[in-house]
């Protein structure tokens, strides 16, 4: 679709006449224009199909992919979203969707969403998004935070049995992708986001959601990106390896010690650890965002590819903003890579 069709019509620049901007108004615009959004309605096409018997093609893409934004941005659901584009005159003119065209139905949005699931195009939108807060000057490579946090999940814990039940009589109203753990002597059934932040700016570089269970240490090489000058975690990351590793190579190694049992740590290695733990909190604010402002406080959807999807939307979600956030930080309180 041209350029020109995104304009609005005679009836948008009556309703929008008046001057006053709300603060969505304001939220959405500045997302709009921090973003390149062409690469990402190419990835979007890509799952453009309408297969080999033809049939009714997509919407187009650029509805679609702001759609998804708008959706995560604002904790809606499907027929929530539809609902919005059809009375929020803000969220039209994000999506481009003039008011003369009819909103798609609400079942277009999940069908589009789960192909880009499925094909694991949701991952390629927050590479593109991140390559170009990259280029930007946004993303420090000083170091990278890891950490996990568990995600509930709103369904129970399975049985044996009703596991190997619901092999026999599937139901899509069940979650059977979600484990259980233990953390502070309290059992959670769910799943567990893992994120790798870039430490000053607070950007999410890399990310993995798995099933509660298994333990936050198994995810932390798909975390690291690589070009980091330093690594800091908490107690559940320790490892010899990766120690030796980050020593031969010139890494700054930050996770925190750990004590065993007839082993109690030493007076310097506590004020290590608190030192250490001032630069791993960066880490709690994307997740207090992702849950908090962004719905991934509870894994609603019943399987983990669903849920997955959101986690991935809520990590893009807040690397838009805070950076935008970061950007407008003054000149001479960024570090000199930001600049």
């Amino acid at each position: 679709m041209s350029d020109k069709r995104h304009q609005l019509s005679i009836l948008d620049q009556w309703a929008s006449g008046s001057g006053q901007v709300s603060r969505s108004t304001k939220r959405l615009s500045e997302i709009a224009e921090w973003i390149d959004w062409a690469p990402l309605y190419e990835i979007g096409r890509r799952i453009d199909k309408t297969g080999p018997q033809g049939g009714q093609p997509r919407k187009p893409v650029r509805w679609m992919i702001r759609g998804l934004f708008l959706q995560h941005l604002y904790q809606l659901s499907d027929p929530q979203l539809e609902d919005q584009l059809i009375d929020r005159l803000s969220f039209r003119r994000f999506a481009g969707l003039p008011l003369d065209q009819k909103v798609p139905d609400f079942s277009t949005f999940w069908r589009f969403r789960e192909a880009l699931a499925a094909e694991g195009q949701l991952e390629e939108l927050f590479g593109e998004v991140n390559r170009q807060l990259e280029a930007k000057g946004l993303i420090l490579r000083r170091g990278t935070v890891v950490d996990a946090t568990i995600i509930e999940s709103t369904g129970r814990p399975l049985s044996d049995d009703e596991r190997q039940s619901l092999e026999e009589n599937p139901s899509a109203q069940i979650d059977t992708d979600g484990d259980s753990t233990q953390k502070g002597g309290t059992h959670y059934f769910g799943y567990k986001g893992h994120i790798g932040v870039d430490v000053g700016s607070k950007l999410i570089r890399k990310l993995s959601f798995t099933a509660a269970s298994p333990h936050d240490s198994t995810q932390t090489e798909k975390l690291l990106a690589g070009d980091e000058r330093a690594i800091f975690g908490d107690k559940a990351y320790p490892s010899k390896d990766l120690k030796i590793r980050c020593r031969q190579e010139g890494i700054y190694y930050g996770i925190l010690e750990k004590a065993y049992r007839n082993t109690p740590l030493s007076a310097s290695q506590k004020t290590r650890n608190h030192r250490h733990r001032r630069v791993r909190r960066q880490v709690e604010h994307p997740f207090a965002a992702m849950k908090g402002r962004y719905g991934m406080r509870w894994a609603t959807a019943k399987t983990k590819l669903r849920n997955k999807a959101r986690f991935i939307m809520s990590a893009i979600c807040w690397n838009i903003e805070r950076s935008i956030s970061f950007a407008k930080q003054e000149p001479n309180s960024l570090p000199a890579a930001a600049t």
